[in-house]
């Protein structure tokens, strides 16, 4: 069934959501500002916007060799580049939404760009090798095992539950902090308030680097493999 406004509304659902979130937060529970002196509600959106960047990327991504299906059977196509057009897709639903909350910042909070924004560039790549891995692993999988689907969005709930999205990382102590190191949404919903909010550079955290490279690389090695594994039998099956 068709829609009347089509591709707007893969802007108008995450755009509606982040004015929710901030109605409710600054005019009904009246959040104030954390233990640092941050305002709660731009420091809730900036860990929110990549989250959702993320989030529908895991799910799109997970179905997208079955939705372009004609591509693989019928003609001669990279396949490998598929998972990555719902990447960039989302880049730029993800552009549109960034420019929509910069001028809520502006208009309600009075924040106003400094040069620590330009390193937003460094983390939506980070955010794209991250995506890359797990695109690439959950769409190869999914061709032959369905349920691949349903236990992304456990994952997803898991995840945004147990990333500080909406609680601050100061809240962890001793061998949680590692703990959370490990998550590599973390370093990116925390690289958000760091570039938009805290004005402080990525590389001033050594340690955090490590961990996420790490674990992204890894995840993008085990993508990669997967994908090329089964890439053979794509065919057949759909």
């Amino acid at each position: 069934m068709s829609t009347y406004l089509g591709l707007p509304w893969a802007f108008i659902q995450p755009a509606m959501y982040v004015v929710v979130i901030w109605f409710a937060f600054s005019y009904g529970l009246r959040a104030g500002s954390l233990d640092d002196g941050t305002p709660f509600v731009p420091w809730l959106m900036a860990g929110l916007i990549p989250w959702l960047f993320l989030s529908s990327t895991m799910f799109s991504s997970c179905n997208s060799l079955s939705e372009y299906s004609y591509l693989i059977t019928k003609t001669k196509f990279n396949v490998s580049f598929i998972p990555l057009v719902k990447i960039f897709s989302g880049i730029i639903i993800h552009l549109i939404l960034m420019g929509f909350i910069f001028l809520l910042w502006v208009i309600f909070f009075d924040l106003k760009p400094t040069i620590y924004w330009i390193q937003w560039i460094y983390y939506l790549f980070c955010i794209v090798s991250l995506l890359a891995g797990i695109s690439w692993l959950v769409a190869s999988i999914h061709v032959f095992v369905k349920d691949v689907l349903h236990l992304v969005n456990i994952a997803v709930t898991i995840l945004f539950w147990s990333t500080p999205i909406i609680w601050p990382y100061s809240m962890l102590s001793g061998n949680y902090r590692y703990i959370a190191l490990l998550n590599p949404f973390f370093y990116i919903t925390e690289g958000y308030r760091y570039t938009f909010l805290e004005q402080r550079w990525f590389f001033e955290f050594p340690e955090m680097n490590i961990f996420f490279w790490g674990v992204t690389l890894g995840i993008l090695m085990l993508g990669v493999y997967t994908f090329q594994k089964l890439k053979p039998d794509f065919g057949d099956v759909l």
